[in-house]
């Protein structure tokens, strides 16, 4: 890629000096409106409200695994960010052969106890939203963050996706090759995208900035009861790694859809037709209509 250009990083904020970074001019467009969608900035912010990404979230005393543990934390609880000063280093370690920092917070656990501490970046969830999935009027949680496979090489790297309610874990689904944790250096994304044709579509993205810019996007459906992976590539590269149809059943009927290309604002757009008797047969998910499944 050519004509470099430079820009500030978004996430210039209280806690981390300005960077500048390089990026293509040919996603100049794409990276404003990419760190405007993102939620990377409330990672680094003072004060911003971070949610733990593991069902026994530890909350240090001092930024290392053998300090005391000042307190423990059910998965999709929120904990306030305690930014670093400018001329600190951030305290970094890896686990599980992820290296990430540790995030400085303050909170109160489930006994109303008040806590100061630290949490290792692993147990931070990188994104967040919330959405009705199942259409039943009560959203559920949804989470981006490392996976909780351990990496044992270089190349092995996967970021994970999780779906809460009420402080419980219904599902997990790992995204594989997203690099997500902080020795990638790249900004995380993770929307909900609403279709015309009536369902939705959960997007987890990377970008990453440097003298080449990467650029790569997952998508998942919800079936009522998995995270199918629809489609995922890298986009500056146009390598395709994943391209699966689902079925879709709405008011017009049952529907094979599959992703079809971006289309305005970088939303993907998905052609679906009609179910045929071939396709029927075909060894698709289920409907969309199908309720969460939580097993106990």
């Amino acid at each position: 890629m050519r004509n470099a250009l430079i820009l500030a990083a978004l996430f210039s904020t209280q806690g981390l000096t300005a960077q500048e970074r390089f990026v293509s001019s040919d996603f100049s467009d794409f990276y404003d409106w990419y760190h405007q969608q993102s939620q990377v900035a409330q990672l680094y912010e003072d004060q911003t409200e971070l949610f733990t990404f593991t069902s026994d979230t530890y909350v240090y005393t001092g930024p290392c695994l053998t300090s005391e543990v000042a307190a423990q934390l059910p998965i999709g609880y929120g904990v306030k960010n305690i930014a670093y000063n400018d001329d600190y280093y951030l305290p970094e370690d890896e686990i599980n052969g992820y290296g990430d920092i540790w995030y400085h917070v303050r909170g109160k656990d489930l006994t109303g106890q008040s806590f100061t501490g630290y949490i290792w970046g692993g147990q931070i969830a990188k994104g967040w939203r919330s959405a009705d999935l199942n259409g039943d009027g009560k959203p559920e949680f949804i989470m981006l963050g490392i996976s909780s496979q351990t990496r044992k090489a270089p190349g092995d790297i996967n970021a994970e996706l999780r779906i809460v309610q009420d402080g419980r874990l219904l599902h997990q689904k790992t995204v594989p090759g997203l690099c997500v944790f902080e020795d990638c250096a790249s900004s995380p994304l993770l929307r909900v995208v609403e279709t015309p044709q009536g369902f939705q579509i959960i997007e987890a993205s990377t970008m990453t900035v440097g003298c080449w810019a990467g650029i790569e996007k997952s998508f998942f459906y919800w079936d009522g009861a998995n995270l199918q992976r629809v489609y995922q590539a890298e986009y500056t590269t146009h390598k395709e790694l994943a391209n699966a149809a689902f079925v879709f059943t709405g008011k017009a009927g049952a529907q094979l859809c599959r992703y079809s290309h971006e289309g305005d604002n970088y939303t993907p757009v998905w052609k679906c037709k009609e179910m045929a008797v071939e396709d029927s047969r075909a060894s698709v998910a289920p409907a969309a209509t199908a309720s969460i499944r939580v097993g106990r």
